[in-house]
């Protein structure tokens, strides 16, 4: 019995017998005085707890009418026989309507913890839905349930070796985490296992694994049956989201593996192709100089010299991007960031170019002297890769621009071409690996599209990012920045 209840009730009938008082002055009828104390048995019913306390302020009622308004009052004695009906009448319609307000008000409240349940897990699961990661969906599982019972609450994730004990749990503690964790099943606090303990241990197990253990801190409080409900379903989409994660996480991995054979089958074959070719070319030159050095006037010596350097150079060329392609691969290129003269570097880079049989013209355009920090011998094989590029894909006397400018705090350093241009679908694949203009993966002698990739990626590890955009009125345009260093005097 709570002293609340006790207190409504004396409450309800002192005021429905003072407002009685005060109506049978006025001279109203038995039956008005009747419906003021079904009202305060109403009244009850609704401020109280459970049914008895409508029975009980039903049979009070009742007496209090007898004793202080039917006659003879004062008494529990009655003379007319009709009262007797009357009191029955009354103490029934008095039960009912508490029984009715009771059922009503359990009704209300029934729906009342529905809507909070349903709204609640609502939000998990759209909070778990916005999630990215395992650990971001376990710390919004973790502040879904603080906020439904309201407590101090743990995650221990992972495996039990990478926990991150809070300092509040003790060694029997871990020992108890530990235990449900590879069991999968709740211990601690207000469970069949290790009861003793206040805190609460709750597995986040799947169907294979347990995924973390989350610590409940009660202080030895019991949790009521409906909230226990809502941390069931709170954790089981937790596991469900976990899961699809984990699902999501084989599928990228699974499609990554594919995706790294294709391009190592592709590299293969493109290998196999563009390397035969010069080496043919190479092989071929110099036996027929081996065989016939005597023989051949001294001009065509010369341009056989010079077919063996340009293979040789070319598959210099290849060998180096290809070693850096395997480094960014493998997580192993470092850079040596280092204030360089801009200028100069441009024309390093274009002693390492050949424009053997294409006669296109190179202009460099550097209004000031401009420093910009940088790794130079990554910087020289994106510059040297970015002019080779456009030699190799623009006419006879086209005109090539190599162009730096300050802007900000940055040198953006452009190359610029007047061909024939790329189109939207080129502009969107001439980053991707092995891709080559006019021939899509490169299967062909000095294209396997590797340079590109390769200079992207450089230039990403500088904090840039390499774009290619049309020129005008013609051709098209490299263009990244790189960090601006000031120039001392």
């Amino acid at each position: 019995m709570k002293k609340r209840d006790i207190l409504w009730c004396i409450v309800s009938l002192a005021l429905s017998t003072a407002v009685a008082f005060v109506f049978s002055a006025l001279g109203f009828s038995d039956a008005n005085l009747i419906m003021i104390y079904i009202l305060g048995v109403l009244m009850v019913a609704l401020l109280t707890g459970g049914y008895v306390w409508g029975i009980i302020s039903s049979i009070l009622g009742v007496l209090i009418f007898n004793f202080f308004f039917a006659e003879p009052i004062f008494t529990f004695s009655v003379y007319n026989p009709d009262y007797l009906i009357t009191f029955v009448v009354m103490f029934a319609t008095s039960i009912t309507c508490s029984v009715l307000t009771k059922r009503v008000k359990n009704y209300a409240a029934e729906n009342a913890r529905k809507s909070y349940r349903s709204e609640l897990l609502l939000q998990a699961s759209r909070s778990l839905q916005e999630a990215s990661t395992s650990q971001e969906i376990l710390q919004k599982t973790v502040k879904q349930l603080g906020k439904l019972l309201e407590k101090k609450i743990y995650c221990l994730m992972g495996k039990p070796e990478n926990w991150k004990m809070p300092k509040e749990l003790l060694k029997e503690d871990r020992a108890t985490a530990l235990w449900c964790y590879q069991h999968g099943e709740d211990a601690g606090f207000s469970t069949d296992v290790l009861r003793e303990s206040p805190y609460m241990f709750l597995a986040v197990k799947g169907k294979q694994k347990t995924f973390a253990v989350i610590v409940v801190d009660t202080k030895k409080e019991a949790i009521g049956t409906f909230e226990r409900g809502i941390v069931g379903t709170i954790i089981h989409e937790c596991v469900f989201a976990l899961e699809k994660e984990e699902l999501l996480n084989k599928q990228r991995e699974a499609e990554m593996r594919l995706e790294k054979e294709q391009l190592r089958a592709n590299l293969l074959r493109s290998i196999s192709h563009d390397l035969r070719s010069p080496l043919t070319s190479i092989s071929g030159n110099a036996e027929n100089l081996l065989a016939n050095e005597e023989k051949l006037p001294a001009g065509r010596r010369r341009e056989i010299y010079r077919d063996i350097y340009d293979d040789s150079k070319w598959l210099i060329n290849l060998v180096e991007n290809l070693l850096s392609i395997t480094r960014i691969e493998n997580g192993n290129m470092k850079l040596d960031m280092q204030g360089e003269i801009v200028e100069e570097v441009i024309e390093e880079a274009l002693k390492h170019v050949n424009f053997r049989g294409k006669d296109q013209s190179v202009r460099i355009e550097c209004d000031e002297i401009l420093m910009a920090k940088m790794d130079l011998k990554l910087m020289l094989q994106v510059i040297i890769n970015l002019v080779d590029n456009a030699v190799k894909y623009t006419p006879k006397n086209a005109e090539i621009v190599i162009k730096a400018e300050a802007l900000g705090d940055k040198v953006i350093l452009s190359v610029r071409d007047n061909g024939t241009g790329l189109t939207s679908e080129q502009k969107e694949k001439v980053f991707d690996m092995y891709y080559t203009v006019n021939r899509g993966i490169g299967d062909a002698r000095r294209g396997m599209g590797l340079g590109l990739p390769l200079c992207q990626a450089i230039v990403k590890a500088h904090g840039s990012r390499l774009e290619v955009c049309d020129n005008t009125p013609k051709g098209t345009v490299f263009k990244f920045a790189l960090p601006k260093e000031e120039i001392l005097l």
